[in-house]
């Protein structure tokens, strides 16, 4: 019976180890998830604001002409800007993504994989994954996220792809988070009427639309990849909540369990001992 008591007491110090863990992992995650989601807040309303702008600036601009507004029908091929996690123990943030991955990058497509996760994932693919963006890790590698966005705008308009996507996570809530497919290029239109009197554009309409759309697109990337940091980090913060709790129902039935083994040892060896003395 003392090997049953032994047993129980190594699995309550490794559970509690677990449980240390996690606990601490949660607080760490807890922290990043609060402070990324008021960066991410803060800047929706930056975002609000150029959307508002580009929109009015391309709804009055109906006869500039740009490659960034046009589907390239001289090719069928997409591209697929994919954003993983890179650290592990996030729940099922990363197979959300690559559910719709799976489903809708074809075999002739081409994808960029952010995230050591999707690396790994895609490593041997049906679709080729190009090269020179492994070193993003987070929203703070801003070169990196450079490099993508001029990759995107140099190859579209070089008619490289149909159709430019970037499947990311949603945030809902600090439970809920959707993984989604949104398409980058090529932009389009909102089917509503303008109203009252055309802006003022200087120097000139086509100046103002091939300068305005990399910045739009860069923001627009930039806001996608800060939504998804703050998925990961929620996702995170709940798959680390819900170990806490499961090690601690574990360490509570553990205890019970070893309170029972312990008594019915002492039970044993007092029977052992007033048999003993008995038989003298």
């Amino acid at each position: 019976m003392s090997q049953a008591v032994t047993k129980i007491k190594s699995r309550i110090k490794s559970v509690s180890s677990a449980y240390k863990v996690t606990s601490a992992m949660k607080l760490v995650s807890t922290v990043k998830l609060k402070q990324w989601r008021n960066k991410m807040v803060a800047f929706k309303d930056y975002v609000k604001e150029v959307d508002e702008i580009v929109d009015l600036l391309l709804r009055y601009s109906e006869n500039i002409s740009s490659p960034f507004m046009n589907i390239n029908n001289k090719t069928n091929k997409k591209l697929y800007l994919v954003v993983s996690s890179t650290l592990g123990l996030c729940g099922s943030y990363n197979n959300n993504i690559f559910k719709i991955g799976d489903k809708v990058i074809a075999s002739e497509d081409e994808a960029i994989i952010l995230g050591g996760k999707g690396l790994a994932h895609y490593k041997n693919g049906k679709f080729k994954v190009l090269e020179g963006f492994e070193n993003y890790v987070s929203i703070d590698s801003k070169s990196a996220i450079d490099r993508i966005t001029d990759y995107i705008l140099n190859e579209y308009k070089n008619e490289t792809y149909q159709e430019v996507h970037i499947i990311y996570s949603e945030y809902k809530n600090s439970l809920v988070f959707l993984a989604k497919d949104f398409r980058l290029l090529p932009l389009t239109l909102e089917e509503k009427e303008g109203n009252g009197v055309p802006p003022l554009m200087e120097p000139s309409a086509g100046e103002l639309v091939n300068s305005i759309i990399p910045f739009y697109l860069r923001t627009v990337i930039y806001s996608k990849l800060l939504e998804s940091e703050v998925c990961e980090q929620g996702a995170r913060s709940n798959a680390m909540e819900n170990a806490t709790n499961n090690a601690k129902d574990l360490l509570d039935e553990l205890h019970i369990e070893f309170n029972k083994a312990r008594q019915t040892s002492i039970t044993q060896e007092i029977t052992e001992i007033v048999a003993a003395s008995k038989a003298v």
